[in-house]
């Protein structure tokens, strides 16, 4: 583009710098290392009580004072609030809301203007970057296949993930696992998060997914693993809690040895969408998320592409 905002990548393995990241918080979390992560709210409770610092929710135009954000929550709970504080101190532009909708919602609230920024947890279709003046991946998340901690099956394959959440398979002992129904949870299908559809793109092959219990976002998700016995859910890194265990999917855990060697395939880009081609405010911000401070927080919890 013009203005030299980046189009998604083709690949991954070309785009991706880990030397500065630190998986510890979220693996540990998920019961791989001697740290905790920190407690995250629910996106019903981003949703709620959206980030505002002016009165009413404005998209925000390239010269305006304030800006918005609408999408994928794993970008808007674990990213936005601290980068748009830090962005705000330094150049005194705002935010004037910071929603939690989804990435399909996100992705129409910035093409149809009524968000500034876009945010989509996955990659971008090629329809989807025709119809946008610009995109910035600002970091990669990396996907987490969750159960009880109380479980004892500690590794799947992306074969046996699919026969789970395809429900053909119902059972834990059916892989060898404590006799127990398997439940999977997951965010709702129809409602455009990205994780759904990265799930089931990486995972699934395209294939439906089968019964299971439908909650309203993916830290609800977890919530429920965490006192289900027999629960599974795929989720974003970011949000893992005490109470779950991430499983080694192929034979890798999601380990930043692991990411970086390619050996644990769920990871997915995280990006930033503009209706028109990036100026002003718009483009400064964007310019922000690429700086060191930025992809320091980007970095807390995800890979920062820098």
């Amino acid at each position: 583009m013009a203005d030299g905002r980046r189009k998604s990548p083709g690949g991954w393995s070309a785009d991706w710098n880990l030397r500065n990241v630190v998986f510890g918080a979220a693996v540990a979390a998920a019961g791989m290392g001697p740290l905790i992560a920190n407690g995250t709210t629910g996106a019903a409770t981003l949703r709620e009580t959206a980030v505002k610092t002016g009165d009413e929710r404005s998209a925000g135009s390239a010269g305006a004072h304030t800006l918005s954000y609408e999408g994928a929550t794993t970008i808007g709970m674990n990213i936005m609030p601290k980068a748009t504080e830090l962005f705000a101190a330094q150049t005194g532009v705002t935010f004037s809301y910071i929603g939690g909708a989804g990435a399909d919602a996100g992705f129409k609230a910035a093409v149809e203007g009524r968000a500034t920024f876009g945010g989509v947890a996955r990659e971008l279709t090629v329809d989807e970057r025709a119809c946008v003046g610009g995109y910035e991946v600002i970091g990669y998340d990396v996907m987490g296949v969750f159960v009880n901690a109380e479980n004892s099956m500690k590794s799947l394959t992306r074969a046996q993930l699919k026969e789970i959440f395809t429900g053909r398979v119902t059972n834990w002992n059916q892989f060898e696992g404590p006799t127990r129904v398997v439940t999977v949870y997951s965010e709702k299908l129809s409602g455009g998060r990205a994780t759904v559809k990265a799930f089931k793109d990486m995972v699934l092959g395209g294939e439906k997914y089968g019964p299971l219990k439908e909650l309203e976002d993916a830290t609800d998700c977890i919530r429920d693993v965490a006192t289900d016995a027999g629960g599974i859910t795929a989720s974003s890194m970011s949000f893992a809690i005490p109470g779950v265990t991430a499983l080694s999917v192929d034979g890798a855990l999601p380990t930043r040895d692991a990411v970086q060697s390619g050996a644990y395939p769920l990871k997915r880009p995280l990006i930033l969408v503009t209706k028109d081609m990036p100026a002003g405010d718009m483009k400064a911000f964007l310019d922000f998320m690429l700086t060191s401070e930025a992809q320091a927080i980007i970095g807390k919890k995800f890979v920062p592409v820098k």
